[in-house]
């Protein structure tokens, strides 16, 4: 629930190719896809830019806001539960917030892209749902496939 709403959110707010990459990133954490309990990840390890890290944090916090606001979730086939949104979101939150420049793990960026095959979401112009309006990744969109 907590990827679907972000992505939700973010598929809105994104404008750059770094926020659109901060969204691809999290989009492939598809338990539905994947697996449960193998999605999991860091706040280090999301393939941040150094260049843009100011702005894509403060994109990421307003993604969190949107999410609370319940950007996007219109589209949805059910009504997360919004006790447990807040909280996942919250604790989301006090982690990006805590993030810094110095925290990067450079490396993150260029093997996430070099990870990715020349059909990948990321390296095709960001493509996005047509009914969630949210980017999509190798694993299609997050909240049709959940």
């Amino acid at each position: 629930m907590l990827i679907n709403i972000l992505c939700l959110s973010g598929g809105r707010l994104a404008e750059t190719e770094s926020q659109k990459r901060l969204m691809v990133f999290l989009a492939e954490k598809n338990q539905s896809v994947v697996g449960i309990g193998t999605v999991g990840f860091n706040i280090v390890d999301i393939p941040w830019d150094r260049r843009s890290f100011h702005e894509d944090k403060a994109f990421m916090l307003r993604v969190i806001e949107g999410a609370k606001n319940k950007l996007g979730w219109e589209t949805l086939g059910y009504s997360p539960n919004e006790e447990y949104a807040e909280e996942f979101l919250g604790a989301f939150k006090k982690l990006i917030y805590r993030m810094t420049a110095d925290d990067i793990i450079d490396a993150s960026l260029d093997e996430w892209l070099s990870e990715a095959d020349e059909n990948d979401p990321v390296k095709c112009g960001f493509p996005k749902c047509a009914v969630h309006d949210t980017y999509l990744s190798v694993h299609g969109c997050q909240v049709c496939t959940d």
